[in-house]
């Protein structure tokens, strides 16, 4: 990616490169590790590894690294999974994206509050994964539309004060499944500035989510037990 500055004299320009991500995977699955450099020819893939384990002990310089949650593949010694590989991982400081196929609230919450920056569904088209990618290297924060959804509803419990007035308009539309140049339409801004205040939004609550166990979230939401699995975000049309 190019981005062009104007110099001191017309048509006189300078060119900043902005750098590839550096990018490690942790997958069990040999077709996702071999994938990556084909599929994604902007990064430099600077490793793959069929568990945490081996990616902490090769230690490479990523500026994200690609988390599965089952990482059991065939081998018939026990590694580490779920939460608790992205805990080793975070810990070890790198970024930390999750790239899954599990939907349980309980799990994705449990992965924000062990560090990682980001969730991606593997169901998701293959340009989610891309635009997350870059996302989380540039430090921000990327969630699943089903969190998004608790997001709104920790904000309509009072658990997220802190939102701005603008960044509750721009959470109750995305909760609803509204586009971001929707969104600036209706509250009269750029498409940008609404993908801005979302951004501030992520990043409060994924604040919120490591201070919070699931079952804190199920008391202070008014959830029954074991609600992060079963509640749904709203359904009904923007506001």
């Amino acid at each position: 990616m190019t981005t062009e500055h104007p110099g001191e004299h017309p048509g006189d320009h300078r060119t900043t490169v902005t750098p590839a991500p550096r990018v490690a995977a942790v997958d069990d699955n040999t077709i996702i590790r071999d994938s990556l450099c084909p599929l994604f020819p902007g990064w430099e893939v600077v490793g793959c590894f069929r568990d945490a384990e081996a990616l902490l002990a090769a230690r490479p310089a990523a500026d994200v690294v690609i988390v599965d949650l089952n990482l059991a593949g065939t081998g018939p010694a026990p590694v580490l999974q779920g939460p608790a590989a992205v805990r080793a991982v975070v810990r070890a400081g790198y970024r930390v994206l999750v790239f899954t196929s599990e939907v349980r609230r309980t799990i994705l919450v449990d992965c924000l509050t062990a560090g990682a920056q980001g969730i991606v569904h593997k169901a998701e088209p293959l340009a989610a994964l891309g635009d997350a990618v870059e996302a989380v290297a540039a430090g921000q924060i990327v969630i699943t539309q089903e969190l998004t959804g608790l997001a709104e509803l920790a904000e309509r419990r009072k658990q997220l004060p802190n939102l701005s007035g603008r960044e509750r308009e721009v959470l109750a539309g995305r909760a609803r499944g509204e586009s971001f140049r929707s969104i600036a339409r209706r509250l009269n801004i750029t498409p940008q500035t609404a993908t801005g205040y979302m951004n501030g939004v992520k990043t409060k609550f994924a604040a919120y989510l490591r201070d919070h166990s699931p079952a804190d979230l199920e008391h202070y939401l008014g959830l029954e037990p074991a609600g992060l699995t079963d509640w749904q975000p709203p359904t009904t049309g923007p506001r």
